[in-house]
């Protein structure tokens, strides 16, 4: 069955790879055309521009990457269900599992290829995206703009920031653990703002706890009115932190801040670190679990118009999945249900329905 695997693998690897160029050259369209305006005011050098959409390349095929493999397999196995090749395949004796099982394999070899550019590629060239748009093409309107629930780190210290207010140079709410030489938390300390004045960043009504090993409080809190913050990074900088240090954090990273998290009572910080840490996981590996839930749709054998249905269909079933996934994660952020339960909830879903769908497909 090698020819017919073959045959089925090179139709949905070139279609795949043809919408996946085509979504691409879109999204950089647009993208050029909605900072045009801001190209045009700080005209930055065209060396400096192709250096901003090629980093962006790994993150544009991360997000389109889905979505072309889903229409793909629409696109291959409703060609094959127009020319009756569906209905010989099965007269010949082979189960509907069987016909499925080259395009499951070409998935997961997709979603393992995603994961690894993730891991290896995306966290780098999104460092050089967010230098690149501060330096030359929003530079102006990233000091206007508020930033909210930062998470960061700088030093020996984890920040995290409700809201951070570039004009006024303003971090407001603010969670700050600071680590020995240990990597181990040994303090908490709770601002209720953080100004950058003179070079340097100012807490204001701040309440400082001491922990122990266990992550309890060892001594009686501080209160002090104001106190110096060993901040390193300037207001523009912190611009470049934002996302980072969890959507674009590598696994290794946010799994050994979690570890330390789990040390303390760090409440809704170490839940939105966790759903983060499997959402990482999960999302890459979306193109086996959007494929897996599509098949049986896909291999029904009835006639239609490839080309318009397709499309339409693959992008609705997108959407789905990720109006679902966005649903399940919101309420593990709320803390409706576990945290691992919100990241993994859609993808197994999904799932249980594309192998319900294939073992019911006749």
């Amino acid at each position: 069955m090698r020819v017919l695997d073959k045959y089925i693998v090179k139709h949905v690897a070139s279609g795949y790879f043809f919408i996946l160029l085509t979504f691409i050259g879109l999204y950089l369209i647009i993208d050029l055309f909605s900072n045009l305006s801001d190209i045009l005011k700080t005209k930055p050098p065209l060396a400096i521009l192709g250096q901003y959409y090629l980093n962006s390349l790994p993150l544009i095929i991360s997000r389109v990457s889905p979505p072309s493999i889903l229409i793909s397999t629409l696109y291959t196995f409703g060609e094959l269900n127009k020319n009756n090749e569906i209905i010989s395949i099965r007269a010949s004796g082979l189960s509907v599992l069987r016909i499925a099982t080259p395009v499951i394999f070409f998935s997961l070899l997709i979603s393992v290829s995603v994961f690894s550019m993730q891991e290896k590629i995306l966290i780098h060239s999104q460092k050089k995206i967010e230098d690149i748009k501060s330096r030359f093409i929003k530079n102006k309107i990233a000091l206007v703009s508020e930033e909210r629930n930062l998470a960061f780190t700088s030093g020996d210290m984890i920040f995290f920031v409700e809201k951070f207010i570039p004009k006024t140079k303003t971090l407001q709410n603010v969670i700050i653990f600071k680590e020995d030489e240990n990597r181990n938390i040994v303090k908490k300390i709770i601002c209720k703002s953080i100004i950058y004045e003179y070079d340097f960043w100012i807490a204001q009504d701040v309440i400082e706890y001491s922990l122990n090993e266990k992550g309890d409080i060892s001594d009686i809190p501080v209160n002090l009115s104001t106190k110096k913050i060993g901040l390193k990074e300037k207001p523009h900088e912190l611009i470049l932190k934002r996302s980072i240090f969890s959507q674009y954090a590598s696994l290794s990273s946010l799994r050994g801040k979690i570890e330390r998290l789990k040390k303390i009572k760090s409440g809704n910080l170490l839940s939105n670190l966790v759903i983060d840490y499997y959402q990482k996981i999960a999302e890459p590996f979306s193109h086996f679990f959007l494929v897996m839930g599509i098949l049986p749709l896909a291999l029904e054998i009835k006639k239609r118009k490839v080309g318009l249905s397709s499309l339409g269909v693959g992008l609705i079933f997108y959407i789905i999945y990720y109006t679902f996934s966005s649903f399940s994660v919101a309420l593990g952020k709320s803390g409706i249900i576990l945290p691992i339960l919100s990241a993994w909830l859609t993808p197994l879903f999904f799932l249980t329905v594309g192998i319900t769908g294939l073992s019911l497909t006749r």
